[in-house]
């Protein structure tokens, strides 16, 4: 079935009759004049008078930017990427390294290349980063899990990096429709 306004795709449950008209519920609400209920006292939704009175049946004003949390995902990247970029740069301080080795072993073994891997993941999570906000979020979010473990091997982005990139990713994933700005 198709909305007789718009040209949507709707399903037989979703459709609203109106005067020989099939609408989806978004140009039902926005096209049929809202008629006031007997008996109902005059209300008003966020600021918006109810004409008529009577109760105010959407479409509801958008929540405000804070409110919409579709750009958590995003600072959590930027955070992860700054974490682990800024533990790789940290390994070239002699002192941080003497440290650094002995929380992490291998990472004796990777030497001045521990630097290398710090910059190069932090790049593939800020690509994943540009990704995200060309809406392909399923495949940042498997460019992310990579990235976040394999910096494991020069210490995880002082282990906050490793835990906010894969949290990161796990909140790509888990409702794709939320994160829409």
């Amino acid at each position: 079935m198709v909305c007789s306004r718009c040209g949507r795709k709707i399903c037989s449950s979703c459709y609203k009759p109106y005067a020989d008209l099939a609408l989806c519920p978004n140009c039902y609400h926005t096209s049929v004049p809202r008629q006031p209920v007997p008996g109902a006292p005059t209300a008003a939704y966020a600021g918006v008078p109810v004409p008529g009175g009577g109760i105010l049946y959407g479409p509801y004003p958008h929540p405000p930017f804070l409110v919409r949390f579709w750009w958590t995902p995003a600072a959590f990247m930027l955070i992860a990427a700054g974490l682990i970029f800024a533990n790789g740069a940290a390994l070239l301080s002699p002192a941080f390294f003497a440290t650094w080795v002995g929380f992490f072993p291998w990472v004796a073994q990777l030497g001045s290349f521990g630097f290398i891997l710090g910059v190069m993941l932090s790049l593939v999570i800020v690509g994943a980063f540009v990704l995200f906000f060309l809406g392909f979020r399923v495949i940042a979010a498997f460019m992310i899990f990579p990235a976040a473990i394999v910096s494991l091997f020069i210490g995880g982005g002082f282990i906050a990096g490793i835990i906010i990139g894969v949290l990161a990713g796990m909140l790509l994933i888990i409702n794709e429709r939320f994160w829409h700005p």
